[in-house]
């Protein structure tokens, strides 16, 4: 057709063309993909704790425990899993989810509508916000608190006020998400644990779009001895580069990474990253191979040799 036309399609134009067309119909499909979970450490869990919510604080681990009359916050040594100090819950309120804003921490309350204020260097409630609704996860991306309800809506959250800044709503592949729980915010993106669902969801903050599960059924078939002791509790480990996970009553801790399936963990190098390789090789093939036969068609063409004397 280019040819028909009068257009002649340099090297150049290739490359431009190569960079700029979509690589794979996966990648522009709009499909989830699903990854694989590697464990890279395993750590004991209290199996007393009614796990709500996880945190990394100070090499520490933060975590919520819940139910009436036993809600509690603790920090933990994370190899170890001793604890290292408790703050006790009023018995009227039910832990839920939890976050860190430099030495402070949130913790929500299911029925309550309170969020608790707690200062992480000496374990003191210091104050409390209000909200409507009930309180199930929340994380904080650097700008605002993200909460979960338990519905496919994310409520974004001022950090000072903790009124709320703007919503979105949680889909895959076009369907509504609910029963969102646990979270926990990696730059653009929320992660979340799906009550009642041994999966973890990685959540476009922008969109609402789900970009990828992870499935945690393996794990969640050597925990729990009932149908409460389910998959909840993520906390990303900058240190490590890695999420801690763990399940209410498990009596582990795991550490873990988000792989693509098939993916060769042993190199650094993407799929489509060999491709444009393969790709860039054979246009440079096909330049010196052009520009010999154009040589050979026109002797008035100077070579490579002749345009540098």
């Amino acid at each position: 057709m280019a040819a028909r036309l009068g257009i002649r399609i340099t090297p150049l134009a290739l490359l431009f063309l190569i960079f700029t067309y979509p690589l794979s119909i996966a990648e522009n499909s709009g499909e989830v993909e699903n990854r694989r979970m590697e464990v890279l450490e395993i750590a004991p869990h209290d199996p007393t704790s009614f796990t709500q919510g996880l945190e990394i604080w100070n090499g520490s681990l933060i975590e919520s425990s819940g139910l009436y009359g036993n809600s509690r916050i603790s920090e933990i040594n994370l190899r170890t899993g001793d604890v290292i100090r408790n703050l006790s819950i009023d018995d009227s309120l039910f832990a839920e989810g939890i976050t860190v804003r430099n030495d402070t921490m949130i913790m929500l309350t299911w029925k309550s509508e309170i969020a608790l204020e707690i200062n992480l260097q000496d374990f003191t409630i210091v104050g409390n916000h209000s909200y409507e609704g009930q309180g199930w996860g929340i994380c904080y991306n650097g700008e605002h608190y993200v909460m979960s309800n338990g519905s496919s809506f994310l409520t974004f959250r001022d950090p000072d006020s903790f009124e709320i800044s703007h919503s979105v709503q949680v889909t895959l592949e076009g369907a509504e998400v609910d029963r969102l729980n646990e979270l926990e915010c990696v730059g653009g993106t929320i992660y979340a644990n799906v009550w009642l669902d041994q999966v973890i969801l990685a959540i476009n903050s922008s969109s609402g779009h789900v970009e990828f599960s992870a499935s945690a059924e393996k794990l969640s078939e050597e925990q729990g001895t009932n149908s409460n002791d389910v998959l909840n509790g993520i906390a990303y480990d900058e240190s490590e580069e890695a999420f801690w996970i763990t399940g209410k009553n498990w009596t582990e801790i795991y550490l873990v990474d988000f792989h693509p399936i098939g993916e060769n963990i042993t190199s650094t190098a993407s799929p489509s990253g060999n491709y444009i390789f393969y790709i860039l090789t054979g246009i440079v093939a096909f330049s010196i191979s052009y520009s010999i036969i154009q040589r050979k068609k026109d002797p008035e063409t100077p070579n490579f040799k002749d345009h540098h004397q």
